[in-house]
């Protein structure tokens, strides 16, 4: 992908990009698709998986994985810095501003559900601080496990709007775990806690839909990041000097990958909609695997490029000047993705399908919830942070972000409860 070089004018009254960022009702989220190229090399892939490599031999990658390095932080930072979730609350401000403006007979709460690794805690709370609203914080695992009401006693005053972040942290999957959130759930529908805003994670929302009634229409969610709009939001990310002359490049073909500030299906290059159909427009999940991808070739490799061979020399695109060659990040296209243990057994998958439940669990709490004996919890544990498919956010294990693809397939092929996306 590059950025273009001299992009053209733009008439004094024409309007800016787009917004990569949207919330839409749950229903009109839309998974991406595979577009053009990138369907052909879905389709030559699978009959290559189906038949085998045939008769052809495969052309050697123009940078093999060997030659080349993980770019560093500060380079990294200025091609794909992490996501500032501030970016999105206009976009929220935007479909709550009717309903903010609404009379107080009106839906008093809204949901807005994310995905794991998409923010709806940050967003949410930068958007009650734009807003003055108060933030309810969530209780603690004593008054979760005891009922305790007096957490819903301490909510604000009717009169004030408020904002709740994170709804998964409210419940426990357990016998007394359910009581405070499904008081909550019912005073907060009836309008007796005024009027707010509820944040929830997905998997904790299909959970909680199966143990309460909860019939939100209206619920919303951020849409997803599908091929234009991951290009546009990675072009927007390239903040180093001399952005103009900067060319990303596919280690394995040589091929250069366009990234756009525009629209239009047609400028989008394969691998950035590959990269959206396999993350699911998931954007965390996918600028996470954007960061692992980018390489650079080592020093010494700079200053000398070597030839191709003659036998290849042909299918391969043009030299690339020497002048250029710092300007070059190669893209690789090996999926770097944790792999889950072959005899990780039922620990294991109780213990992952736990953690995305309530969006991350202490570990002093699994033993509560889950069939096993703590010391198989905490083997458990060891070996899958070890494996990179778990990490510790705080007091809080997660699934982690490079491993969310692979387990919520893992989940799925078990026919375990999983989101709606």
């Amino acid at each position: 992908m590059s950025i273009e070089k001299h992009p053209p004018a733009q008439p004094q009254d024409s309007a800016p990009p787009p917004t990569p960022w949207q919330f839409v009702r749950l229903g009109d989220y839309r998974l991406p698709g595979p577009l053009g190229a990138t369907a052909a090399l879905e389709r030559w892939a699978s009959l290559k998986r189906i038949f085998g490599r045939g008769s052809e031999p495969e052309l050697p990658p123009v940078k093999a994985e060997a030659d080349l390095r993980a770019l560093s932080q500060s380079r990294l930072q200025n091609l794909a810095r992490p996501i500032d979730w501030r970016c999105a609350v206009p976009a929220l401000n935007a479909v709550l501003a009717e309903w903010q403006q609404a009379a107080p007979v009106g839906e008093a709460v809204r949901f807005v559900i994310g995905q794991p690794h998409c923010g709806h805690a940050q967003i949410l709370a930068q958007w009650a601080a734009d807003h003055r609203a108060a933030v309810v914080e969530a209780p603690s695992v004593d008054r979760l496990l005891g009922d305790d009401g007096r957490w819903l006693d301490d909510w604000p005053a009717a009169d004030r709007l408020w904002v709740l972040p994170n709804l998964e942290q409210c419940y426990l999957r357990h016998a007394d775990g359910l009581g405070l959130v499904r008081s909550l759930l019912e005073r907060a529908a009836s309008g007796a806690l005024g009027r707010g805003v509820i944040g929830c994670d997905s998997w904790a929302w299909a959970y909680l839909r199966r143990v309460w009634p909860l019939p939100q229409p209206a619920a919303l969610t951020l849409q997803a990041f599908d091929g234009p709009r991951l290009s546009r939001y990675l072009a927007e990310l390239v903040s180093c000097p001399g952005r103009d002359c900067l060319h990303f490049r596919n280690a394995t073909t040589g091929k250069e990958l366009r990234l756009e500030p525009g629209s239009g299906d047609a400028e989008v290059s394969p691998e950035v909609n590959y990269l959206a159909v396999h993350s699911r427009g998931n954007i965390g999940v996918a600028l996470h695997s954007w960061r692992s991808a980018l390489r650079a070739v080592p020093e010494q490799e700079q200053q000398v490029q070597p030839e191709a061979p003659a036998e290849v020399a042909g299918s391969l695109p043009a030299a690339v000047p020497d002048a250029e060659v710092d300007d070059i990040v190669w893209v690789s296209t090996a999926l770097r993705e944790p792999v889950l243990p072959a005899e990780g057994g039922e620990a294991m998958v109780f213990l992952l399908h736990g953690l995305l439940l309530h969006n991350g669990l202490p570990a002093s709490l699994l033993p509560e919830l889950l069939p096993q004996p703590r010391h198989r919890i905490a083997s458990c544990l060891l070996e899958l942070q070890a494996l990179g498919v778990v990490v510790m956010a705080g007091e809080r294990w997660q699934v982690s972000v490079a491993a969310y693809s692979v387990v919520r397939e893992f989940l799925r092929r078990r026919g375990f409860l999983r989101d709606d996306f």
